[in-house]
């Protein structure tokens, strides 16, 4: 009778066991292809051979990405381990952590790679539920090293770039974008031209640091960029920031259609510009500034063309101002051209900063905006309150 018993007891036991790989499995091919489902519809084709779980982990083996366009190459990205898979195709999942192999891809003359890639806090919104501006959202994503060389010398080398966000509630997103060091090699095609120039200017190589701060509101289309920031060693730092309205989920759910159509079509669709129109005129633009703080890029600039020209560097800063007036002619805008030649003429003769702001009263509609440079240049300055200045 005791055997018996135990012979029932590890039945049972076997068959919980097998229920609960079968129901893994279930769960993998799931998590799987909601994820494949949320990457296509912003056109991006995940491909695998197989999905299975290992306790709370699921493996995409033989995974392949490619933007699904004729003559697109797939990138191959081997087995994919999903670390710390929860949730359901009906709930949303989430992901601790997904750490994909090296990349290592040549392609003709120029190889690429990238190593130590990190994505953490993944999250893919139910199959109808999701808002984000693309289904799946993360917590922090993150590349060690990116390189591209051309014929064997590096044209291109990134170290540390980092992506966090916060949000993914639905009603706000937030984000950090930084890179620790960027590196370009201006003399890696050789030849003469713009390798030449750049050798010329003092700039071989080009070594510098990346940031940017942005934020997402989907419930009023806000989508701010504030700022954007690149720094070259021994040039200057750029800055952009920008805040358009507008930009809702479903603006967002109609570009991408349109975006598909157009692609269907071959661009050929004539109702596909009408479209772009009708689009473009949900948005509004908020504000908007680029600036530039000079470290010594405008007196290299300046010395190397003045050269070339048999020139002073005070002939050619005289010449270039001389010429605003004749170049700003077509706006029709006597206090602006005065405005921008005045803050231009500064810069030139004591560089330091240039700055370029626009601050209108109220939001401008994106079709005003293109309307009044077609058609009525001159009150592009007062339609966005826009400004020009130079100085610390």
């Amino acid at each position: 009778m005791r055997v018996l018993q135990s012979r029932r007891i590890l039945a049972g036991f076997a068959l919980v066991l097998a229920s609960t790989t079968s129901s893994l499995a279930a769960d993998a091919q799931a998590f799987a292809e909601r994820l494949k489902a949320a990457m296509a519809s912003q056109q991006v084709v995940l491909d695998y051979s197989s999905a299975t779980s290992d306790g709370n982990d699921v493996i995409l083996s033989a995974a392949n990405l490619h933007g699904g366009a004729p003559g697109d190459s797939p990138l191959p990205l081997g087995d994919l381990r999903f670390q710390g898979v929860t949730g359901s195709t009906p709930e949303g999942w989430r992901v601790e952590r997904v750490a994909p192999a090296d990349i290592d891809r040549t392609e003709g003359p120029t190889r690429t790679r990238a190593s130590g890639i990190v994505i953490e806090g993944m999250q893919i919104p139910p199959a109808n539920g999701g808002t984000a501006a693309s289904p799946v959202f993360f917590d922090r994503m993150a590349v060690a090293n990116v390189t591209a060389e051309h014929e064997g010398r590096q044209v291109l080398g990134v170290d540390g770039v980092e992506l966090r966000t916060g949000g993914g509630n639905g009603t706000a997103y937030s984000g950090t974008f930084g890179v620790q060091r960027f590196t370009v090699d201006t003399q890696a095609t050789g030849g003469e031209g713009g390798s030449a120039v750049m050798a010329d200017l003092g700039y071989q190589q080009l070594v510098g640091t990346m940031t940017g701060n942005g934020s997402w509101n989907p419930q009023s289309g806000a989508l701010t960029l504030d700022p954007l920031q690149i720094a070259v060693d021994n040039a200057g730092t750029l800055n952009f920031a920008y805040t358009i309205t507008g930009y809702t989920p479903s603006f967002i759910q109609s570009l991408s259609q349109l975006s598909q159509q157009m692609q269907a079509s071959g661009g050929q669709n004539e109702a596909s510009g009408m479209a772009v129109i009708g689009l473009i005129s949900q948005l509004y633009l908020q504000s908007a500034e680029l600036s530039f703080t000079d470290n010594s890029l405008t007196n290299r600039l300046l010395e190397y063309y003045a050269k070339q020209n048999n020139q002073t560097r005070e002939q050619m800063v005289s010449g270039l101002v001389g010429s605003l007036p004749l170049a700003l002619a077509y706006i029709q805008n006597p206090d602006f051209q005065a405005q921008v030649s005045g803050a231009v003429k500064d810069f030139l003769e004591n560089p330091q900063s240039l700055r370029i702001s626009i601050a209108p009263a109220a939001p401008v509609p994106a079709t005003q905006i293109l309307g009044a440079a077609m058609g009525a240049p001159q009150t592009l300055p007062q339609v966005l309150n826009l400004s020009v200045r130079s100085g610390n």
